[in-house]
């Protein structure tokens, strides 16, 4: 009794149908393996073709749209020059925010009270007549695109498009009422944008540096309650409260890095910060009572000397830096001659509006006897650290002497018999 094929083994081409034959014929339990993918493959070509011809995104009406900023420059999740839409959807009638080109929508963010979790204005650093449109979002119309949107505004261009929309005077010139109008619509639409480098936001100042993050530079903001790295991909964005401690390292006159640590043990760092940066960016994390780890034990740096020894086994990141700039020139070593100069000419300057009445002398003795206490510190200065150093040199020398005399062997030869040196003594 012939046993009935499988239906699918019909569907195949004829060379494929023999091949499948033939192993299932050696392989038992094979066949239902094929026809298991035989339909997988099936269902998956039905699901492309529903996609292919499934409905574009359609146009938006002027009569669905709030407000329409045209031509902007989208950095991401597009790079193309597109047109930013507050809008009502089409289809739930709930505002959206959209990116159109020829009005049909590139990139979409519905929900906008759910998914849009944090939008704010950021200056553009050296480039005061342009601004960042930061918005950070859950979830968009394409689910595979994950980057938060970055728009680059020109103000100039702005303000143009305000006045023909008739929303400021022909002679308006302040971006601040742009940002302002932009806000609002924001509010009614069910989300907010901030604007923490305005005035009226100093009572929690924020501030942005230039860094590096590897080999890519970039500007690293410090928000109220975010730190934001871009703008180069990928884009670094934290909450202040997902902070759990920060470091301080490679210290040098000039500048430092930062090692921002996240509750779950992520580490960020950042290098080749200004060192005039400093103050400002520990002030902000002791705000945020974020830990300093820089005195921990894993940031210890390793003594490379005895005398560092000697000086504790405490030494810091931080300490290490100034270990290493106890060489650089100090101020007492400067010579005084021009400094002296410059005295004797203000002196003078000064005697020729007095009354004659010699006390040119007077001051020439005072600018000299100024000149003379200077050197003379500047001297015992320059001897008391020439003592310190003999000193530690001193310390080094007896250490290394006793070293070397307890590496040394000794076998005391008590015998009469000759040896070679007659020192009694044989060395190892």
């Amino acid at each position: 009794m012939a046993v009935d094929q499988p239906q699918f083994l019909e569907e195949v081409p004829t060379q494929l149908r023999e091949s499948i034959e033939d192993i299932c014929s050696s392989v038992p339990g094979a066949l239902d393996i094929f026809q298991q993918l035989f339909e997988y493959a099936k269902d998956y070509s039905d699901l492309r073709k529903k996609n292919k011809t499934s409905p574009q995104p359609s146009e938006i009406s002027e009569n669905n749209m709030i407000f329409q900023l045209k031509d902007v420059s989208v950095l991401t999740p597009l790079r193309k020059k597109l047109n930013l839409v507050l809008s009502l959807s089409p289809d739930t009638k709930k505002p959206m925010l959209s990116l159109l080109k020829d009005n049909i929508p590139q990139f979409v963010i519905s929900e906008l009270n759910k998914n849009v979790k944090f939008a704010t204005f950021l200056p553009v650093p050296e480039k005061k007549n342009l601004s960042y449109l930061f918005i950070y979002y859950a979830q968009s119309s394409n689910p595979d695109v994950t980057e938060p949107v970055l728009i680059t505004l020109n103000k100039d261009a702005i303000i143009k498009q305000f006045i023909k929309l008739n929303l400021l005077p022909k002679d308006a010139s302040d971006f601040a009422l742009c940002v302002d109008y932009l806000r609002k619509q924001a509010i009614l639409i069910g989300f907010r944008i901030a604007d923490p480098f305005s005035v009226a936001s100093q009572a929690s100042p924020s501030f942005h540096v230039e860094c590096h993050r590897g080999t890519k530079e970039g500007t690293l903001y410090f928000l109220p309650d975010h730190i934001l790295f871009g703008f180069k991909k990928p884009i670094l964005f934290f909450e202040s409260q997902d902070i759990e401690s920060i470091t301080y390292s490679s210290i040098t006159r000039l500048t430092f890095n930062v090692t921002l640590i996240t509750k779950e043990a992520e580490k960020y760092e950042f290098s080749m910060i200004d060192q005039n940066e400093f103050t400002k960016i520990d002030e902000y994390v002791k705000r945020k009572q974020v830990i300093d780890k820089s005195m921990s034990d894993e940031l210890k740096a390793k003594p490379t000397s005895k005398s560092q020894q000697q000086m504790g086994e405490h030494t810091s990141a931080l300490e290490e830096a100034a270990l290493q700039m106890k060489d650089e020139p100090r101020a007492s070593d400067i010579p005084m001659e021009s400094d002296d100069e410059d005295a004797d000419q203000n002196f003078e300057g000064e005697s020729d509006l007095s009354d004659g009445s010699g006390s040119d002398s007077e001051d020439n003795l005072e600018s000299e006897s100024r000149a003379v206490e200077l050197e003379t510190a500047k001297e015992e200065e320059q001897e008391e650290m020439h003592e310190v150093q003999d000193e530690i040199q001193d310390e080094e020398d007896d250490e290394e002497e006793e070293q070397q005399s307890e590496d040394i062997p000794l076998e005391y030869d008590y015998d009469d018999g000759d040896d070679d040196e007659g020192s009694g003594v044989e060395y190892d």
